[in-house]
C-alpha cells in the first residue's frame, strides 16, 4: 500500500515536471505525510527560485493540467508535453513550503484497503514476492573452544535476524555455521587432556553453575592447556606435531582433536536452540581433510605467480590488489607445512559457492582485511561467479571489561539468559503484570532487542541494566504494546469479521498509528536490501510508542459506535503487524502481559 500510494505520487510529480521523480526526492517529513524537493534540483536549471518553482508544481498538480494546447502559453517545464495529471484518491491536500512539495494522505480512503490487507495476510502483511535467487548465509562460527559469550552473541542474533528477514522479503535462504575443529586451540586442548593436564580449578569455581555443561568443561580444560603451551616449549612441540599429523590425514589425530571440538559444539548448540537460533548445516574442517578437499587448493594457487614463499611460510603477494600484508604475503601454509585458516577458508567458500547464487558472511569489524582477501582470491583467482558479500558489526563492550577466553574472563550467555530470566520473574511478580510462564520471552527478548537496534556498524557499551530495562526503547516495552492490543481485542464483544462498515473519519493519532501500519512492507524490503535488522527494530519502537498515543488519545471500548469498530479493527492491526516484525528479530510476542 505504502510503496504503490509513493509511486503514485511520484508519477503525479513527474506528470506535473515533465521529468522522473528521483526516489530520494519523495521521503517522509515532520511537517506532513510526504514532501519532494525535486523543487530544488530543477530551479537551477530554469533559472527560478524554488519557492516560486514549487507553488508553480503545486498550482498544476491542483489544475490537474500539463502543458496546453497549440496557441497558448507555453508547456509548463517540457515543451512537448501535453495532458491531464491523474488524480490519486489517496492524496487530501498539496502545499507548497520554502521549495518544499507536501503532501497530505486521505486516511479515510487508505485505512478500508489497508485493513482489508493485513486482515487478510495476517503473518504474511509485509512479505515479499518469491525470489529465484538462493542465499548462502553464514554467522556465528566461533570456536569450539568454551561457552558463547556476550560479545560473539551479537554476530548470532545480527545472522539470525538477517535470516528471518531475508526468507520474509522472498529469498531462498540456506544458514551454514563454520565449525573450526581442527584450529591450534583446539589440538591445545585435545593434547591436553590426551596428556592428562588437568582443568583450571579457578575458572571451574567462577563458573560452578555450569560445570557440567560440555562448553564450559572445555573452556576450562583450555586455560590450562594453553598455560601449558605458552610456557612449555616441548609441549607446543608436541601440538604442532599433532596439527600436522591431523593435516595429513591420520584419522587417530583427526579424531581426537575433532571429538574435543564437537563436544564443545554439543554445549554451545544448547544455547543457541535455547534462543530460538538454529542452523541448516554445520560444516566441518575436518571433514574436508578426510575428503583431501585442501590440498588441490594449495596446489592450484601454488600455480600463480604472486605465489611466494618466505621465512613465515607460503602464500600469495596480494599488494597488487590493495592487500598488503606484513613481510608481504598472505600465509596459507606456515614453514613447517601446516595450513592456516585463509587456506582452509578458501577451500571451505569454494564448497559454498556451489550452493547458491549469493554467499553472505556475518563477521566481526575486526575480519575485514581478511574478507577482503577471501574475496579477492575468489573473484581474481577463481574468477568466482557466485557473490560474495560481508555483514560486518562492530565490538561489543561488555561494561568496559576487556574479556580473554584463554584467561577464563569471559561473559557467558548462559548467565546473561539466567538473569534475564531471574528479572522478568521479578519484574512480573512486582508488577502483577503476567504468570511467570512468560519470562523467557520477555528475558530473551530484552537481549536480543538491545542488541539488534543498534546499527551493526556501530559499537555497543553493553550494560546488564540497559539490556534487562522494562521501559522506553526496549522489547518488553514493544511486547508490552502487542498485549495491550490483545487485551482490548478480548474485552471486545463485536467479532471483526462482521464489522462490514464504520466511520472513516480517522482522529490525528489514528492516522499516525495507520501511517506506520502501511509503512511495514517497505521496511522489510529496506532491512532486506540494506541487510540492517536495526531498521525493523526502529521501526517497532515506533509503532509501539504510536500505539500507545493512540491508546491515551483514543478511547478505543467506550467509543461510539461506527468509530468503536474502526479503532478495534486498527487495534486488530497493530497487534498483528507487530507480532509480525517481532518475528522478524526473533522475539516471541506475548498476549498476556
Amino acid at each position: 500500500m505504502y510503496q504503490d500510494i509513493k509511486e503514485n505520487i511520484r508519477g503525479i510529480l513527474r506528470n506535473a515536471v515533465g521529468e522522473v521523480i528521483k526516489p530520494e526526492e519523495l521521503h517522509e517529513s515532520e511537517l506532513c505525510d510526504l514532501t519532494s524537493t525535486v523543487a530544488f534540483r530543477l530551479a537551477g536549471g530554469l533559472e527560478k527560485n524554488p519557492k516560486e518553482l514549487a507553488e508553480e508544481i503545486v498550482d498544476r498538480i491542483k489544475t490537474a493540467k500539463i502543458g496546453v494546447d497549440k496557441g497558448g502559453e507555453p508547456p509548463y517545464l517540457a515543451e512537448e508535453i501535453t495532458g491531464r495529471i491523474e488524480p490519486c484518491k489517496f492524496i487530501r491536500k498539496v502545499e507548497a513550503v520554502n521549495g518544499h512539495i507536501n503532501i497530505f494522505l486521505n486516511y479515510s480512503e487508505i485505512i478500508l484497503p489497508t485493513i482489508r490487507e493485513i486482515r487478510v495476510m495476517g503473518d504474511g502483511y509485509g512479505r515479499g514476492k518469491p525470489r529465484e535467487e538462493k542465499i548462502v548465509l553464514e554467522h556465528t562460527s566461533i570456536n569450539p573452544s568454551g561457552p558463547v559469550h556476550v560479545g560473539r552473541l551479537r554476530n548470532s542474533l545480527i545472522g539470525d535476524s538477517l535470516v528471518r528477514i531475508l526468507r520474509f522479503y522472498g529469498y531462498k535462504v540456506e544458514t551454514h555455521y563454520y565449525v573450526n575443529d581442527i584450529g591450534k586451540q583446539i589440538a591445545i586442548i585435545a593434547l591436553g587432556m590426551k596428556e592428562g593436564i588437568k582443568p583450571d580449578g579457578d575458572a571451574a569455581k567462577n563458573y560452578m553453575g555450569y560445570k557440567d555443561k560440555e562448553d564450559f568443561k572445555i573452556l576450562f580444560h583450555y586455560i590450562s592447556a594453553n598455560r601449558e603451551f605458552e610456557s612449555n616449549p616441548e609441549f607446543a612441540r608436541r601440538v604442532q606435531e599433532f596439527i600436522k599429523d591431523a593435516e595429513e590425514g591420520n584419522p587417530t589425530a583427526l579424531d581426537e582433536i575433532s571429538s574435543v571440538a564437537r563436544r564443545c559444539l554439543d554445549g554451545q548448540r544448547k544455547i543457541f536452540h535455547s534462543m530460538g537460533i538454529e542452523f541448516d548445516f554445520f560444516d566441518f574442517e575436518s571433514d574436508w581433510l578426510r575428503e583431501g578437499k585442501i590440498k588441490p587448493v594449495l596446489e592450484f594457487l601454488k600455480k600463480s605467480r604472486y605465489f611466494k614463499t618466505t621465512d613465515a611460510g607460503s602464500g600469495l603477494d596480494l599488494s597488487k590488489f590493495g592487500l598488503e600484508r606484513e613481510g608481504g604475503v598472505s600465509i596459507l601454509t606456515r614453514s613447517d607445512g601446516t595450513s592456516v585458516y585463509l587456506l582452509r577458508d578458501i577451500t571451505y567458500h569454494l564448497d559454498k559457492a556451489k550452493r547458491g547464487d549469493l554467499m553472505i558472511n556475518v563477521l566481526g569489524e575486526d575480519h575485514k582485511f581478511e574478507f577482503r582477501e577471501i574475496k579477492t582470491i575468489l573473484q581474481k583467482f577463481y574468477h568466482l561467479p557466485t557473490l560474495i558479500e560481508a555483514v560486518h558489526y562492530s565490538f561489543v563492550n561488555f561494561e568496559g571489561d576487556s574479556l580473554s577466553t584463554r584467561k577464563g574472563q569471559i561473559a557467558p550467555v548462559d548467565r546473561l539468559i539466567d538473569e534475564a530470566l531471574d528479572k522478568a520473574a521479578k519484574e512480573i511478580e512486582k508488577r502483577k503484570i503476567a504468570g511467570k510462564e512468560v519470562a523467557p520471552a520477555i528475558g530473551l527478548g530484552a537481549i536480543k532487542y538491545h542488541i539488534l537496534k543498534t546499527s551493526p556498524h556501530k559499537p555497543i557499551n553493553f550494560s546488564w541494566k540497559r539490556a534487562l530495562d522494562f521501559d522506553g526503547d526496549t522489547a518488553p516495552y514493544i511486547q508490552y504494546a502487542h498485549a495491550r492490543c490483545c487485551s482490548i481485542l478480548r474485552k471486545s464483544d463485536i467479532n471483526l469479521d462482521s464489522i462490514d462498515n464504520f466511520d472513516k473519519n480517522l482522529d490525528k493519532e489514528e492516522e499516525e498509528l495507520l501511517f506506520n501500519l502501511i509503512k511495514f512492507p517497505g521496511v522489510v524490503e529496506n532491512s532486506a536490501l540494506e541487510r540492517k535488522p536495526n531498521l525493523t527494530a526502529n521501526y517497532l519502537y515506533a509503532l509501539a510508542h504510536s500505539l500507545n498515543r493512540f491508546y491515551r488519545k483514543c478511547p478505543v471500548l467506550p467509543a461510539e459506535q461506527g468509530v468503536k469498530e474502526r479503532r478495534l479493527l486498527l487495534v486488530d492491526a497493530t497487534r498483528q503487524v507487530l507480532k509480525n516484525a517481532l518475528n522478524l528479530l526473533g522475539i516471541d510476542a506475548p498476549e498476556r502481559m
